[in-house]
């Protein structure tokens, strides 16, 4: 683990190596830990500027995440746990269920609520509290993606092939040479912006396959600001721990 400073400040980083062309990517974990993908060909120097020059944004990240960070944590799904929704997080309110709405989630009064006839304590009411989260999500992910997809297919003038909500490990979304979009169900957490520019980003790719100038100048064309966009991902990773 290597180290850089700012100001007083000291911020700890891993260097991962792998086939990227040319861009960095920054990600701020919970507790202190800040990893960058890198080319394998970018030197170490270059690196560190690049750290250097984005030290404000990863002191800022890591106290937000100090601050507001329980909803990267490992979730107990039990009641008072905080589940993001469009970029707002929602407290999680487990109740007995009346007849026939076992397993149900929805979101009243600001809160997520969910029903269940059984123990919420135990293990198995987890489970139970969990499904019904997933599925709430989902349904929503649905919804929300289909709609902002139809409305900036229109704008580039490509449509997918398909369109599958994935649980991804590491990605946000990808786009297969043969037209399929996969994007990450997390993707409703995040705030509709970002969710736009996931869903832009990944429509581009089926007019411009690299991340090449033509690529970016495409996004760019739909999202001015992309990059603020961008940075919310790196900065965030999947937001929930499921």
């Amino acid at each position: 683990m290597d180290f850089i400073r700012f100001g007083t400040k000291k911020i700890n980083f891993e260097i991962k190596r792998g086939n990227r062309e040319r861009s960095v990517a920054i990600y701020v974990r919970p507790g202190t830990e800040v990893t960058v993908l890198a080319p394998r060909n970018l030197n170490e120097e270059k690196i560190r500027m690049i750290l250097q020059k984005k030290a404000r944004w990863i002191i800022e990240k890591q106290e937000q995440l100090r601050n507001h960070g329980d909803s990267n944590l490992a979730k107990e799904f039990v009641s008072g746990e905080s589940f993001p929704y469009l970029g707002k997080n929602y407290r999680l309110k487990v109740v007995r269920s009346s007849a026939g709405s076992d397993g149900k989630c929805k979101l009243v009064n600001g809160r997520l609520l969910v029903e269940t006839n059984g123990n919420s304590d135990a293990e198995s009411g987890k489970i139970a509290v969990r499904k019904a989260l997933m599925e709430w999500y989902l349904e929503h992910a649905e919804n929300k993606v289909r709609e902002r997809l139809d409305r900036f297919a229109s704008q580039i003038g490509k449509w997918p092939a398909s369109v599958e909500l994935k649980n991804q490990v590491r990605r946000w979304g990808s786009c297969s040479h043969n037209g399929m979009v996969r994007l990450n169900w997390k993707i409703i957490m995040a705030p509709l912006s970002v969710i736009d520019y996931v869903i832009v980003h990944e429509l581009c790719h089926l007019v411009y396959p690299q991340h090449s100038s033509e690529f970016w100048q495409k996004v760019q064309s739909i999202i001015p600001n992309y990059k603020k966009r961008r940075d919310w991902l790196r900065g965030n990773g999947l937001i929930a721990r499921f």
